[in-house]
C-alpha cells in the first residue's frame, strides 16, 4: 500500500462545511452570542472578518453537523428579537412531562464530563434566552466528544437549568449594557478597547485571546495606545 497525503481533497472538503454553514459571512445584526463572547472580538467580525483557521472550521462544522443530526424531525427554531437582540435557540421542543415547547440548546465540548460547572459564557446565553421567551427553564443537551479523556466516549448528558427571576434580570441589565457599548462602537466605527471585554478565567487569564484570529489587530490596538500616552 503507498499512502500519499492529498491537502487538495482536505481543502475541498474544509470550504464545503463552511459553506454549508456560512462560516466565513460576517455578521451585521446584534446577536445574543455576539454579547456573551468578547465585544472586540465581535467587532471584527463585523467590520473586517478574518477568515476562520481550519481548527475553527473543524469545530464549528463539528458543532452544527451534530446539532442538525440531534435535532428531532419535530422541532422548531424560530428566531426571536428584543431590545434589538435577535436570539434563535438550538430548538423547540415538546418533552414528554411537560407542558407546552421547552428551549433546548445543544452543545458539543471537548472538556471532561467529570467538570461539574458549566461555562459562563453558556449561561448567560441560556439565561438571556430564557429572558427573552419569558421563561424560567431552559433544556440542556451537551456532547462529551472526550467523554472523561477515557473511555466509553463521546457521552451525552441532559439537564434541566432553571433560575430566579432576578438572575435573569441581572443578566438581561448585562447583556443590554454590553449591547449599549458594542453599538456605539459600531456607530463609530473604532474597536471596544482590547483586553476590556473578554472573559477571564479564575486564574485571572484571559482564555478568549489565546486562539482568537484578531489577537495581533488587539496587540497592536494597545501598543499604539500606551505610545500615545
Amino acid at each position: 500500500m503507498i499512502k500519499t497525503d492529498n491537502p487538495e481533497l482536505s481543502r475541498l472538503i474544509l470550504n464545503h462545511l463552511s459553506d454549508k454553514y456560512k462560516l466565513k459571512q460576517p455578521r451585521e445584526d446584534i446577536h445574543l452570542s455576539t454579547l456573551v463572547y468578547c465585544l472586540t472580538r465581535s467587532f471584527f467580525d463585523a467590520h473586517s472578518a478574518v477568515e476562520p483557521t481550519d481548527e475553527e472550521l473543524m469545530l464549528f462544522a463539528l458543532g452544527y453537523g451534530l446539532q442538525d443530526v440531534l435535532t428531532p424531525p419535530d422541532a422548531t427554531t424560530p428566531t426571536l428579537e428584543e431590545e434589538g437582540i435577535i436570539y434563535r435557540p438550538d430548538m423547540l421542543l415538546c418533552i414528554p412531562g411537560n407542558v407546552g415547547l421547552q428551549l433546548v440548546e445543544v452543545k458539543t465540548t471537548r472538556m471532561s464530563s467529570k467538570k461539574g460547572e458549566l461555562p459562563e459564557t453558556w449561561v448567560e446565553y441560556i439565561k438571556g434566552g430564557c429572558h427573552i421567551r419569558k421563561t424560567n427553564s431552559y433544556e440542556l443537551v451537551i456532547l462529551y466528544l472526550m467523554g472523561n479523556y477515557a473511555p466509553p466516549f463521546p457521552q451525552i448528558s441532559a439537564c434541566r437549568l432553571e433560575f430566579e427571576q432576578q438572575e435573569l434580570d441581572e443578566n438581561w441589565q448585562y447583556l443590554t449594557t454590553r449591547r449599549d457599548v458594542y453599538q456605539s462602537h459600531m456607530a463609530d466605527n473604532t474597536p471596544p478597547e482590547p483586553y476590556m471585554w473578554c472573559k477571564v478565567d479564575d486564574k485571572g487569564a484571559m482564555w478568549e485571546c489565546s486562539k482568537c484570529r484578531y489577537k495581533l489587530n488587539c496587540a497592536a490596538i494597545s501598543l499604539i495606545g500606551k505610545k500615545e500616552a
